[in-house]
């Protein structure tokens, strides 16, 4: 169709097209509407740009977007929106990231062809945004969850500590898990879940990634809880992807009340700034020399790069080690032990073997009754710092 100009007059709805496919909805459309065959014309979305002014722009405008870019669009739409206009593009693309674009570039809708003239006329324009209404400000509560040593639990609990928190008879709080062990992360296999692929492409790309994408892309465990969890392949920049994993937590604040990260130590040893998007983190500690010592490097690190992280140190049953005394591993570490996870291997199987958390196999258990102790901890207020105990314990003089 050729490209026209001849309509100078301002209407109340114009539609610009480049395809018979495009052509055909837009007569539909404007039959049913209040709109004519005068109103529809050629040269697509890039066509509309260019004749519609502040003038003469009509105030809805529907445009094929053909075969110009997404940038090339993005651009044209925000022009007619400046405009006064309000846009709805027509389009073949499939993509989500290019409605994405689209919409955050200020289009009304995007419809992928073929459409109904019902769908596009049940578009709505969006309400006016006031602008004294003073926004409010909602930062969901993060927690990590860091074992001192393999094999003592963390990720297990970083699991439980998210399932009690999404749980309806529970906290019932829109919850995210993130399995940040991107090597060896154990989330998506031991619920019996596939990997989620769109977790690295946001930790790829954080910055073209939004909440919707977020929404689209994670594993969605129940009603409440979400996760993202999956492995590198042999070869694969693992601590490249992990940089992007800090970009991601605005957005996952945004979108959720509550979010645990199953976070490995040697990824926190590397990049201690990390520890600024936590408001807490739960430390998981054997009771032998290697974890203690382990343990405290972490908190040494912590100190220095974010003095105002609270650390919760939770003792771990699960590896007996040297069986060493939470007196003395307090004294050591300089801060208080939390709680005990215990050893739980009957519930612990038939939780591993059903795929299922181990706070819904024995809800009243000791296990569970540890994880909702330290839940508890970990939502409380800030204290203020306690005074360092006094003296050497013997385990100082060891590591010192």
């Amino acid at each position: 169709m050729p490209f026209d100009t001849t309509s100078q007059n301002t209407t109340q709805f114009a539609a610009y097209v480049c395809t018979e496919d495009g052509a055909t909805v837009a007569r539909s459309v404007l039959e049913t509407s209040v709109g004519d065959s005068h109103d529809l014309h050629g040269g697509g979305l890039s066509g509309a740009a260019r004749v519609c002014t502040s003038t003469n722009a009509a105030q809805i405008i529907l445009a094929e977007m053909g075969s110009i870019s997404v940038e090339m669009a993005c651009e044209c739409i925000s022009e007619m929106c400046a405009n006064g206009s309000d846009v709805i593009v027509l389009g073949e693309q499939t993509d989500i990231t290019t409605y994405r674009a689209l919409i955050k570039a200020g289009a009304l809708e995007y419809f992928t062809l073929p459409v109904t003239a019902e769908e596009i006329l049940a578009v709505e324009r969006a309400a006016p945004k006031i602008a004294d209404a003073p926004a409010v400000e909602t930062r969901a509560k993060s927690i990590a969850i860091v074992g001192s040593n393999g094999g003592v639990g963390a990720s297990l609990l970083a699991q439980n500590l998210a399932f009690h928190a999404a749980a309806a008879k529970g906290p019932a709080l829109r919850t995210a898990l993130i399995d940040a062990d991107l090597e060896f992360g154990s989330q998506a296999i031991d619920l019996d879940r596939e990997e989620t692929v769109g977790f690295f492409e946001a930790l790829m790309s954080p910055e073209r990634i939004d909440t919707t994408f977020i929404a689209a892309t994670m594993d969605h465990l129940t009603d409440r809880l979400s996760m993202y969890s999956r492995q590198v392949y042999m070869g694969q920049d693992a601590q490249g992807l992990f940089a992007g994993l800090p970009h991601l937590y605005p957005l996952l604040q945004a979108e959720f009340d509550f979010i645990a990260t199953d976070l490995p130590r040697a990824r926190l040893l590397q990049n201690f700034e990390l520890a600024s998007q936590f408001d807490a983190l739960i430390l998981v500690i054997p009771t032998g020399f290697s974890g203690v010592n382990a343990a405290r490097r972490l908190i040494d690190g912590i100190a220095a790069y974010a003095p105002d992280l609270r650390i919760i140190p939770v003792l771990s049953d699960l590896r007996p080690d040297a069986k060493l005394s939470a007196k003395d591993i307090t004294a050591t570490i300089g801060s208080p032990i939390v709680a005990t996870l215990p050893r739980s291997d009957a519930p612990m199987m038939r939780a591993h073997r059903a795929a299922r958390p181990l706070v819904d196999v024995q809800p009243k258990g000791t296990y569970a009754k540890a994880v909702e102790t330290i839940w508890a901890a970990a939502m409380a207020e800030p204290a203020k710092a306690a005074t360092k105990p006094k003296g050497r314990s013997f385990l100082k003089r060891i590591f010192s």
